[in-house]
């Protein structure tokens, strides 16, 4: 199949009872529906990505691929840690036919999550980086001179006139990738006695001197050349391929580029592996197109539907995983981090800055001691502070509560002497919320906290890591310490720096 029209499921994936119809874009699970099945075309040595998103609900969703003997060749349930969507990123296919993709609910009728799901298709990785159909009022392309490149019959239009002329053309934004999928259709205007064109990738250097490049001319053949300053080194000469055939039009090329190996394909089948280990670090992609040394007529050559896939890894796109400024001495610096990357909108100032705080215990009991004045009522927030722990014992945490009432009711972030974390939140003294992990970033004595309130979502930073994120229910409140203590030996904690910036409601 050619992927660089399914970035986004047009006409790509189709309801397995449907196969006729192009399939939505989105589907619901809920008890009622526990699983649904898409088909789609693939070819043996294709590389596919496959992303079940929840987008609405709390949906679990797994996804399953089943090869066109109806064997389960794939199957995940978390693509990452943080979030619980699915993903099978570069799969690699291993027979022509249709495959089925099936997404489902975790746990199937045993299950309680629900709700709506999109499901992604992509060549190569699951990232789309690029997408270039040079379309009326689209940006042309560049060459390494920075010149633009004509567009013409919605299309990038790369002609040479003189006998062993080349022209590159890369994308006028910058596009620093090492590891990626990079497709594009090529159509050769007319009957040149001669054309060489194709593909360039992980371009560098002043002029782009450095790059890789995959070449197919119009006799049927494909190579594969690295070029540095040095020169220009054949990593696989000539070699004639079915599926060059003069009569394809267009051409469809792709390449796949991972750390020191390269595959590349023509119209859906693949040429062949080539690895190389001189240029691993990141460059911007290109087409290319040459005439021969004899050719006196020149070549001129038409791209499009230009794709770019690059890894994916995590579905998440929410608060950063960790932050660089964590430990800044000024609040307004990590307030300035996370507002820069449009994730909280603070007001103008902190309001509340207290030096240190120290409680101390020597029997199993609970110690909770607001900060600040009964006035101070914290709805949405950042909080922040430093914890230490003193005791002997094995059970012991030290935190900062918020959204406090009273002793019945209060949200609660906190370590323990056992290098765990945990966010709680209780109404009317039950629990709403229960979290609790262990992490290597929890240093007993000397941890800082950072909390994050907005709404019904709250994140807990530790040590500039981010290491939970729950929902609770909103509310306001005031803000404090507490010392849990299960054992009976004695316990200090020691807080230090601590200080609430509000958000703007």
């Amino acid at each position: 199949m050619t992927l660089a029209l399914l970035l986004a499921l047009v006409g790509g994936l189709r309801p397995a009872t449907h196969a006729q119809e192009p399939g939505p874009l989105r589907g619901v699970l809920s008890d009622g529906r526990l699983s649904a099945e898409w088909t789609f075309e693939g070819r043996a040595g294709e590389i596919v990505s496959l992303i079940a998103r929840t987008v609405e609900g709390d949906l679990d969703p797994v996804i399953q691929v089943a090869g066109p003997d109806g064997e389960v060749v794939a199957e995940n349930d978390d693509l990452d840690s943080l979030m619980r969507d699915a993903g099978l990123e570069a799969l690699t296919l291993s027979a022509d036919g249709t495959y089925t993709a099936r997404v489902r609910r975790y746990q199937g009728a045993a299950g309680a999550t629900s709700g709506t799901y999109e499901l992604a298709l992509t060549p190569g990785f699951a990232g789309v980086a690029l997408r270039s159909n040079f379309d009326q009022g689209d940006v042309s392309w560049v060459t390494p001179a920075g010149e633009p490149v004509v567009l013409a019959q919605e299309r990038l239009r790369l002609r040479v006139t003189a006998p062993g002329e080349a022209l590159l053309a890369v994308p006028p934004d910058d596009l620093l990738v090492a590891d990626l999928y990079m497709e594009a259709e090529a159509r050769v205007s007319g009957a040149p006695p001669y054309a060489e064109f194709g593909l360039v990738f992980r371009a560098q250097g002043p002029g782009l001197a450095r790059l890789y490049r995959l070449a197919v001319n119009t006799e049927g053949q494909w190579r594969v050349l690295y070029e540095d300053a040095t020169g220009v080194y054949a990593l696989r000469s000539w070699t004639a391929a079915g599926a060059l055939a003069s009569s394809a039009d267009p051409w469809t090329l792709a390449v796949m580029a991972r750390g020191s190996r390269f595959d590349f394909f023509a119209n859906g089948a693949l040429l062949g592996t080539v690895t190389d280990e001189r240029l691993s670090t990141p460059g911007t992609v290109g087409v290319f197109v040459a005439s021969g040394e004899d050719a006196g007529e020149g070549a001129t050559v038409f791209f499009d539907r230009v794709a770019v896939t690059t890894r994916l890894g995590s579905t998440y796109r929410g608060l950063p995983l960790a932050l660089t400024t964590w430990d800044a001495p000024d609040p307004a610096t990590i307030i300035a981090e996370l507002a820069g990357g449009g994730h909280i909108a603070p007001v103008a100032e902190r309001d509340l800055y207290v030096l240190e705080r120290s409680l101390a215990v020597t029997g199993r009991t609970a110690r909770f001691e607001p900060i600040g004045t009964e006035m101070a009522q914290y709805g949405d927030f950042v909080l922040g502070g430093r914890v230490a722990i003193s005791t002997a014992g094995e059970s012991v945490g030290c935190g900062l509560f918020f959204r406090w009432q009273d002793e019945r009711n209060l949200a609660l972030a906190y370590v323990d002497s056992g290098g765990g974390f945990g966010v709680v939140q209780a109404r009317d003294a039950q629990l709403t919320t229960n979290v609790y992990d262990l992490s290597p970033v929890v240093a007993p004595r000397g941890t800082k906290l950072l909390i994050i309130a907005q709404g019904e979502r709250v994140a807990l930073y530790v040590n500039g890591a981010l290491v939970a994120q729950e929902m609770a229910l909103p509310g306001a409140g005031r803000v404090g310490v507490a010392l849990l203590n299960y054992e009976d030996v004695r316990t200090d904690c020691l807080w230090s720096e601590m200080w609430v910036w509000p958000l703007q409601g």
